[in-house]
């Protein structure tokens, strides 16, 4: 069945040729794509100011001829659109917003609102599709294909993941959370962020020292979000500088070990070239070596 998606840009600008090159890498796919035009219209650092860009997203969820909302790209400002969203409208034609990094703030809203949410790549990835070759090609095509697949409604796919230390032999629960520097900024404030009980909790980031990553993570851990969760899995953290040879996993098991958390980590989800998609809130079960997510 075609598949069509409205493309909104909620977040930080995009130089034009990138976002053409998006749309021509899903158009690859056999998508159809419903681009306003314009798509942006520059503020500062973002694709557009408050108004406009929440303009934009009411318009691609009233739009029914597309079954997906997709942000071409993260960056910063989801947080800014929360609070003027108006969610009867997109409850209307509950389709899933798509995407990651600072779209953690949206997709956590949109879950909480009962609507669905896909954390997976935005469409700028897509471009890779046009200038890549050999296996990096081939694991952008099947992070796409696969978020196209839970686009369309399949329920089931797996991912491989290890324990860090010692950690139950099998755990089940709803998959939260996402990129761990936005998480955090939005303690103390009206979306703050807190795990369902016994949430599997994701968390992935890019370009933060591990200090950050430390001081971030201890923001949650202090602000309670983590209380009710069951664990926390570790994406991958794209370009993040330690500071010793200490490796992250040990700093992270070192801010959780006051709740008690098992820590999972190696799980293909954050940014660069490894980045499979999940479905927010869905039912994951952790058993060899294995994160399983259906329903």
């Amino acid at each position: 069945m075609p598949l069509a998606i409205s493309l909104i840009a909620p977040s930080s600008f995009t130089p034009e040729e990138a976002v053409d090159q998006g749309v021509r890498g899903l158009e690859s796919l056999g998508v159809t794509v419903q681009r306003p035009a314009p798509l942006q219209q520059r503020a500062r650092y973002l694709a557009g100011d408050r108004r406009w860009r929440l303009e934009q997203l009411h318009a691609a969820y009233a739009d029914p001829d597309t079954q997906a909302v997709w942000a071409v790209r993260g960056g910063f400002g989801c947080a800014q659109l929360a609070a003027g969203i108006d969610w009867a409208l997109l409850a209307r034609r509950p389709k899933p917003l798509v995407g990651y990094s600072d779209l953690t703030a949206l997709l956590q809203q949109c879950h909480l609102q009962g609507l669905p949410a896909i954390h997976g790549p935005v469409v700028k990835a897509a471009g890779q599709l046009l200038d890549t070759t050999g296996e990096a090609h081939l694991l952008v095509r099947d992070q796409l294909e696969e978020t196209l697949a839970l686009i369309r409604g399949d329920t089931h796919l797996d991912y491989p993941l290890a324990a860090w230390g010692e950690a139950p032999a099998r755990l089940e629960g709803p998959l939260v959370g996402g990129n761990l520097t936005t998480l955090a900024s939005l303690a103390g404030t009206p979306l703050a962020f807190r795990a369902p009980r016994g949430a599997l909790v994701i968390l992935e980031d890019v370009g933060e020292p591990y200090y950050r990553l430390e001081r971030a993570l201890w923001q949650l851990v202090q602000a309670g979000a983590l209380d009710e969760a069951a664990a926390v899995c570790l994406g991958t953290f794209e370009a993040c500088r330690p500071f010793d040879d200490t490796p992250l996993e040990a700093i992270v098991a070192e801010t959780l070990a006051p709740l008690g958390l098992p820590l999972y980590h190696g799980l293909p989800v954050g940014h660069g070239l490894h980045n499979r998609p999940w479905r927010y809130g869905a039912a994951g079960i952790i058993a060899g070596a294995r994160l399983t997510v259906s329903g």
